[in-house]
């Protein structure tokens, strides 16, 4: 049948076939809104995803830029604060020499420079300070097979870096230099007002010693084996870099300095720089634990070593020792194996 363009070609559909396109154009027009919806909530979801996600990112970007800030504050810091350095010489210290640079890292030294006064052939500190001289914490000189050289160790020191470092600390091995404020870092301790005018900073020794009659050496830290202690009239410096002083140039005691340093205590107050004591001893803020008598073999083993600044006799010394405590056969053997006589006059 023809239709005139004109015509509704729907008033000569029957009424089912009506109703049929009808319902197919409303399913057609909710399955397009229904897609509509969910393509609409599909990327409604990305973009709350992308949302979330930024939000996180800058969350991070935020976190590790309050990191930053805090390094570099931290790292301005440190770098306004005074620098010091420790000074000493060693002789066949590797059983304790571990113990005194790790005590003296943790007390925020910047650098220690350690003067190998061992025997040529003898032990090497490279071989137990390796770690801590890549780190550049460390420095080996070389003064072996040096004689009575500490005072000349400590000039050389002084000299080649009193320009690098605010103050520089001269100790022994057997010293480890402790606050009472166990929590004090040595910048904390050198910053304070009282040491303004001050060129050398005294400490005092407190003297660490063995009970009764320990006879051998123990593979543990001065720290854990010696616990008995007495304060001493004798002091260890710490002096201000930059000084034009002939510093240690013509004294021989390794406790004191010459006598025009401004010098003060611990506590700050005015002393003589030209004496190697101070009575009474002043441990206020800081003392110096001075581990000098250990083990009857350790000490022998010192004995047989020598002193840095003198060379004393072995004879005499041993007699003192071993009359310190209790006399016994074992202490003789033991000196026979480390000197290789005998010392059966002693008994």
């Amino acid at each position: 049948m023809e239709h005139d363009l004109n015509e509704n070609i729907f008033e000569e559909l029957p009424l089912n076939s009506y109703n049929f396109y009808i319902n197919r154009y409303i399913l057609i027009t909710k399955n397009k809104n229904k897609n509509k919806k969910k393509k609409l909530e599909k990327n409604s979801k990305k973009k709350y995803f992308l949302i979330y996600a930024m939000f996180c990112f800058s969350i991070i970007l935020l976190i590790l830029n309050i990191f930053r800030i805090i390094k570099l504050k931290k790292s301005y810091i440190e770098e306004k604060r005074i620098k010091v350095c420790l000074c000493t010489i060693g002789k066949e210290e590797n059983l304790y020499v571990n113990e005194f640079v790790s005590h003296y890292k943790k007390k925020g030294y910047n650098h220690i420079f350690i003067y190998d006064n061992n025997d040529i052939n003898g032990e090497k500190f490279e071989d137990v300070l390796q770690k801590e001289i890549n780190e550049g914490f460390v420095s080996i000189i070389n003064y072996r097979g040096c004689k009575i050289c500490q005072l000349k160790s400590y000039y050389d020191c002084y000299k080649n870096n009193s320009n690098k470092y605010d103050w520089l600390s001269f100790f022994d091995m057997d010293e480890l230099l402790e606050f009472n404020d166990t929590n004090l870092k040595v910048q904390d301790f050198l910053e304070n007002d009282r040491f303004n005018k001050c060129e050398n900073v005294k400490v005092n020794w407190v003297n660490y010693y063995s009970e009764n009659d320990v006879l051998y050496y123990e593979n543990r830290p001065y720290q854990e084996r010696f616990k008995n202690f007495t304060p001493n009239y004798h002091i260890k410096s710490t002096v201000r870099g930059n000084l034009s002083h002939n510093f240690w140039g013509n004294v021989q005691n390794p406790h004191t300095s010459l006598d025009h340093f401004n010098t003060c205590t611990s506590s700050g107050l005015r002393m003589s720089s030209k004496s190697p004591f101070l009575r009474p001893p002043d441990i206020k803020y800081a003392r110096l634990k001075h581990y000098y008598q250990k083990s009857f073999e350790e000490e022998c083993i010192k004995i047989k070593r020598g002193k840095p600044i003198f060379l004393p006799d072995k004879n005499i010394l041993l007699k003192k020792l071993y009359k310190k405590n209790k006399n016994n056969k074992e202490k003789v053997e033991i000196m026979k194996k480390i000197f290789g006589q005998n010392f059966t006059s002693f008994l």
